[in-house]
């Protein structure tokens, strides 16, 4: 007799399956996967995962004894956890380092045939764009300088690699997305709209930024761990190249909101000022330059997995209009 159908489907593992990343993976992977998930506790989004009929794990990347029943006969694991603070580069270090070295070493104990790792584009935030354009050939310098999340996310991608190179971790595919935007994403939507309400200006307005959707970066994950030719390679996962001003005016149509845009001059001083500020203050170099513009093209994406972003700016900001109104009635962020 044989088993149920779903019991012969490969099993996805996912880290960080309440963030909003994997909002968006987590109906694509099931499409075709029995799902597991860690969370770091009990809640709505464990209690949906569940009565969905996924897995469910809870602890966190401390934890080895959740991660290895995580792992435990998966085929790919995709790692969307990650410490976003930029305040303790000490324990930013304890989590996307040592926690993804962790899990690394677990995965290839358990056999699994694939690592996809969430990096950021931000791990080139130091290096001097060689005539603006950084690709994935490009080996990121200054890191040192980096803030703690920036840097700590480069250093996650070196355990990797390294564990690999030894034997210790399995085959892995590090993607590094662009500014990721979509419903639940707060650095890329809700501080913006927080921002906006209060003063409805943006500073850099003609710093270009690249910018992606959600959904296409969850199609991308899933893309990377099917291909072989993806294996132990980097991909930079972006679309749209767009400047400041007009993404924030993209949010402010999305909330009903006009924004407005500084004068040449003041904006050129004002994000010279933002920046020197930023470095002064906190010591390291913020997430994205607001004085140096910098295009990171997505070739490589498209030659090894076949990566072709499907979701447009007008599509997306409408469907974050939507969901933004919707979301006012529920008085939630979570």
């Amino acid at each position: 007799m044989t088993g149920h159908p779903t019991e012969r489907m490969p099993l996805a593992a996912v880290t960080g399956a309440s963030s909003f990343l994997c909002r968006a993976l987590e109906p694509q992977m099931g499409r075709r996967n029995r799902v597991r998930g860690l969370f770091r506790s009990p809640g709505a989004m464990s209690d949906a995962w569940q009565a969905r009929g996924h897995e469910v794990v809870f602890g966190d990347l401390d934890d080895e004894a959740a991660l290895a029943g995580l792992v435990s006969g998966a085929d790919v694991v995709y790692h969307c956890a990650a410490r976003m603070g930029k305040d303790d580069p000490a324990l930013s270090h304890h989590v996307n380092v040592d926690g993804t070295a962790r899990l690394a070493r677990l995965a290839r104990m358990a056999g699994v045939r694939r690592l996809v790792y969430v990096s950021s584009i931000s791990v080139y935030a130091a290096t001097p764009p060689p005539g603006g354009i950084i690709t994935e050939d490009t080996v990121p310098l200054n890191t040192d300088t980096l803030n703690p999340y920036s840097r700590t996310k480069y250093g996650g991608e070196l355990a990797v690699r390294a564990l690999a190179e030894r034997g210790d971790g399995p085959p892995f595919t590090i993607l590094r997305p662009t500014s990721v935007y979509g419903p639940w994403s707060r650095s890329w939507f809700l501080d913006w709209v927080g921002r906006l309400q209060k003063i409805p200006v943006v500073i850099g307005g003609n710093v270009p930024v690249d910018v992606v959707h959600v959904d296409d970066v969850a199609r991308a994950l899933i893309q990377a761990a099917d291909t072989p030719e993806a294996t132990n390679e980097v991909l930079h996962i972006g679309h749209h190249t767009v400047t400041l001003q007009e993404f924030g005016t993209l949010v402010g149509s999305a909330i009903g909101l006009q924004v407005w845009k500084l004068p040449d001059a003041l904006d050129w001083a004002a994000r010279h000022a933002v920046e020197r500020l930023y470095r002064v203050v906190k010591g390291s170099r913020m997430s994205m330059s607001l004085t140096q513009p910098v295009r990171y093209p997505h070739t490589q994406a498209e030659r090894l997995i076949g990566y072709a972003p499907r979701v447009s700016l007008e599509e997306g900001f409408a469907e974050l209009g939507v969901w933004y109104r919707g979301r006012q009635g529920v008085g939630s962020r979570e």
